[in-house]
């Protein structure tokens, strides 16, 4: 009996060890299988015109215009799911929060806010660094520096990443908000509200250059070449729950953004570029031309999650909480995760395209 029994242990075992053995060489595969969503679903703000969608002037505007992640994911029956939102930044927190998104790309601000406010998400990719801000005035308003605001109607959207530049920009002339007669208004209303007089002031995109272009707002100030503390950074933002269960469908989004990215990259071909974000976003090529002036596109679209990248977000972070847009702070260092990027930029035998930025957000190396 001790025999037998012995015996059968001993099968069994062998057993045991062929089949981890089998679990070695297939089990990626199965896993791989297992992991891929029914759907995925997207988000960012919308920034278009004339009925037409926009994520903004960089690699996720692409990646949707021409469908590339419905193209990476058809021959799995993966359906794509795209969400573009008017609320901007506090309007995709909230989906966030009922859980109805996966992956977002949203300014630093609203993503920090977020975060801050208990969501459970990652950052996972950059989705541009360093883009400008705008303000706008009404005609006649004679309004030619932050300081000129004081006691001006001011509009500008709560929760997005404009409102800390604006505050910024408020201390620097020695003012707060408490200064002037503020409004939190969406960008489609503060644009109408500017042009009718309503208000004196907005602060926001790219897009309140159209304003100045068809000769109905001034534009005295805007952020470029201020430096990257007035800069924002946008993230690719994924929630915990979606890159835990979903590591392998995550890793082939960031692959097609990277792409993306690295094809938006080309210095030599910003003009075709710019006249891409035109078709897209129903904005006149000018617009992107005059946002983009002196501004070199590698080190615009890099995705990297490097020291630079991520000490703005500290700053975002540290800068938010002083003045009051958010009461509790956090790691940005723990709240991003590269894994899935390195793992897609090797993929992709990219892992030296973009320099790498230090604290002080300059290039490592040229």
């Amino acid at each position: 009996m001790r025999t037998s029994s012995s015996s059968s242990l001993s099968a069994g075992r062998r057993s045991f060890v062929a089949l981890a053995m089998l679990a070695g060489l297939f089990g990626t595969t199965a896993a791989s299988a297992a992991d891929l969503p029914k759907v995925i679903r997207l988000a960012a703000p919308e920034q278009g015109s004339q009925g037409k969608s926009f994520a903004g002037a960089g690699p996720v505007s692409l990646v949707y215009a021409q469908k590339a992640l419905e193209a990476e994911f058809e021959k799995d029956g993966v359906k794509i799911e795209w969400k573009f939102f008017k609320g901007a930044g506090p309007a995709i927190n909230e989906a966030l929060a009922t859980g109805q998104l996966d992956v977002v790309f949203l300014g630093d601000l609203a993503g920090v806010i977020g975060r801050a406010n208990g969501l459970k998400t990652r950052l996972v990719a950059s989705g541009g660094r360093n883009s400008n801000s705008y303000l706008a005035t009404a005609l006649g308003s004679n309004i030619q520096s932050f300081k000129d605001l004081k006691g001006k109607r001011v509009a500008v959207l709560r929760g997005t990443a404009y409102q800390l530049s604006f505050n910024r920009l408020l201390e620097d002339a020695g003012l707060t908000e408490k200064d002037v007669r503020f409004t939190n208004l969406d960008w489609p209303t503060s644009k109408a509200a500017l042009v009718s007089k309503d208000i004196d002031a907005t602060f926001g995109g790219s897009d309140l250059q159209l304003l100045k272009l068809a000769g109905t707002a001034e534009i005295p100030i805007s952020t470029r070449g201020r430096g990257p503390i007035y800069g924002i950074n946008s993230g690719v933002i994924a929630t915990d729950a979606f890159a835990k269960q979903h590591p392998e469908a995550l890793t082939r989004l960031i692959k097609v953004i990277v792409k993306q990215a690295q094809s938006a990259s080309d210095n030599s071909k910003r003009d075709a570029l710019f006249a891409r974000f035109g078709e897209i976003s129903g904005q006149p090529v000018a617009l992107f031309s005059s946002d983009f002036e002196g501004a070199s596109l590698k080190e615009r679209y890099s995705p990297l999650l490097d020291d630079g990248y991520v000490s703005h977000y500290t700053d975002v972070i540290d800068g938010a909480k002083k003045v009051g847009i958010i009461r509790q702070t956090f790691d940005a260092k723990a709240w991003a995760d590269p894994s899935f990027l390195a793992r897609a930029l090797k993929e992709l035998q990219l892992e030296n395209f973009w320099a790498p930025t230090n604290a002080a957000g300059l290039a490592a190396r040229q």
